[in-house]
């Protein structure tokens, strides 16, 4: 297993190799002009540095007056030190504005996921223990509205209802307009209230998958000889689902949940960008649209990190959920 594990260690740093080399190729390809644009604009705001010391700075950080090799191992050298200069959009340097948002979006996609979790596998099992009946019919049409509602849409339709219509919660932010003036515990209460909206979006739009996976593959594995052998035993219907049958449906739905570790730290784009919640997906797009090409480098560098890293934790995990895959 060590021997497995060292092995896709190395293969997934070969490939963050390349998938880095991409990135700042694509970086390299942006005309001169448009750093020489950003230099006169910085250069603009009060109490800023000159022009000519934003462009060196630029052209020192990026090395932009030398050949893309030399500057990508560069670059690369200065991301392993965890230096990936300042940010355009935000004028803080890079690492300082990520670790300010991060656990924003951490909170939000992990009670998220948990839901997600919670919701999802019960109903699947629900669904497949009672093929074709009422239930199952009713959670099948609920993962297929999960599955089918556009997040910009269902978000809508929530803030639609409780903020405009109701008045319940806030349409935007993460905390109030009196947040300074509660108590500490007002102040947690504050956002656990505006998360609300933006945790039930998530949920919603993420369980329908997952529940669809349960269900298919439970119901696979109860059609099994095993299964059948099991009853056949006399053992309880009770054991032979929940011991028996389900452990043998955890490696898709592994699969599934290993490929959430680049949401739980990668922020949710779209949902922290409608409903204005500071995190690191809301911040990316600030930063996309602002041109802030280093902190887009260093925020695409991360995600394709956390997809190697959830990738191997997903193979890893085969190995312990189910006795039959071992590495030979």
């Amino acid at each position: 297993m060590w021997k497995y594990i060292l092995k896709r260690v190395l293969l997934s740093a070969m490939i963050l190799f390349f998938v880095a080399l991409i990135i700042y190729g694509i970086m390299r390809c942006i005309p001169t002009s448009f750093v020489e644009n950003m230099a006169r604009q910085k250069s603009s705001l009060p109490g800023g540095k000159t022009y000519t010391e934003w462009l060196a700075q630029l052209n020192a950080i990026y090395k932009m007056d030398t050949d893309i090799f030399t500057g990508f191992f560069s670059w690369l050298g200065n991301a392993f030190r965890g230096e990936f200069g300042d940010s355009w959009h935000f004028n803080v340097p890079v690492m300082t504005k990520f670790r300010e948002v991060i656990w924003d979006s951490f909170w939000l996609a992990a009670i998220s996921l948990y839901l997600r979790v919670i919701i999802a596998i019960p109903l699947g099992v629900l669904s497949a223990k009672k093929q074709y009946s009422k239930t199952d019919y009713a959670v099948t049409v609920f993962a297929l509205i999960g599955i089918s509602l556009p997040t910009f849409f269902f978000a809508t339709i929530l803030k639609l209802v409780f903020s405009v219509n109701l008045g319940w919660l806030d349409l935007y932010g993460k905390v109030g307009r009196m947040y300074q003036m509660l108590s500490p515990s007002g102040q947690f209460w504050d956002v656990v209230k505006h998360y609300i909206m933006p945790v039930i979006t998530l949920t919603i739009i993420s369980v329908g998958d997952l529940m669809r996976y349960t269900r298919t593959n439970m119901l696979e594995v109860l059609n099994a000889d095993f299964i059948r052998t099991a009853r056949a035993k006399g053992l309880p219907e009770r054991t032979v689902i929940n011991k028996h049958a389900f452990r043998n449906t955890l490696i898709p739905i592994v699969t599934l949940l290993g490929g959430t570790l680049p949401s739980l730290f990668g922020g949710a784009l779209i949902t922290e960008t409608l409903f204005q919640i500071p995190g690191i997906g809301y911040t990316s797009y600030q930063a996309m649209v602002g041109g802030d090409i280093p902190f887009t480098m260093f925020y695409m560098l991360f995600i394709a990190v956390l997809t190697l890293l959830g990738t191997l934790i997903a193979d890893i995990l085969y190995a312990v959920v189910d006795p039959r895959v071992r590495i030979s």
